[in-house]
């Protein structure tokens, strides 16, 4: 279990190392979760109130080890050493801009959003934002219609046996913008190809969530 002090541990700031962000740090979420968040940001009307939310309860990542850790269900498990890091305006600004380039977003700018004072998002920072917190890029454009996104609420309980393992697999691995009724038309009816698609994510899982055996020696 975590215990109390690493879990206090939110109010440290994560450095970001290297020129370019290979990733977002902030975690993957269940697919309940994303829909639980579209759903929240929705019933938010200004960029600033959105932006403002995204800050206050999604900028925090977690670190077992030294290494950052994605997994929902292993964060969930809360295992010992797994420690709990806000990222802070400053250091998500920093992150934008080493994706949507220098000067994009800085420090004073995404106060300015959050407060209020500036409204619009230019599309290179939107998308930078989106990626950091790992959600549709819409739903930072209160201009779009709680009607156009709809597919962002799709319930993956309609879909068959098989779909579904296919689209947990699909988020757990990051594909965080596939919908449910994107899933379906994977293959249609061609069983066989559908499996072979799932046996392919499942080896990625596995090749993800397994450390490689080191008593066993490198393939010739």
């Amino acid at each position: 279990m975590v215990d109390d002090a690493e879990v206090g541990g939110a109010e440290d700031s994560v450095e970001l190392d290297g020129e370019e962000p290979a990733g977002s740090p902030i975690p993957l979420r269940t697919q309940a979760a994303q829909i639980e968040l579209a759903a929240t940001l929705l019933a938010h009307e200004t960029l600033a109130e959105r932006l403002s939310y995204l800050i206050d309860n999604e900028s925090f990542c977690y670190l077992r080890r030294g290494e950052l850790v994605f997994d929902p269900e292993v964060i969930a498990e809360k295992p010992r050493g797994l420690k709990q890091k806000r990222m802070y305006p400053p250091k998500i600004a920093s992150w934008v801009e080493h994706r949507a380039g220098k000067k994009s977003l800085s420090r004073a700018m995404i106060y300015s959003y959050a407060s209020g004072k500036t409204r619009n998002l230019r599309a290179p920072v939107a998308l930078a934002l989106a990626d950091f917190w790992r959600i549709d890029a819409r739903l930072l454009d209160p201009s779009v219609p709680a009607s156009q996104l709809d597919d962002l609420l799709d319930d993956p309980e309609g879909l068959d046996d098989l779909d579904r393992r296919t689209y947990e697999l699909m988020n757990k691995i990051g594909f965080t913008g596939v919908r449910p009724r994107e899933v379906q038309s994977l293959g249609k009816d061609d069983v066989v190809q559908r499996m072979a698609f799932l046996e392919i994510l499942q080896a990625i899982d596995r090749s993800r969530s397994s450390p490689p055996d080191a008593g066993q020696p490198p393939s010739s």
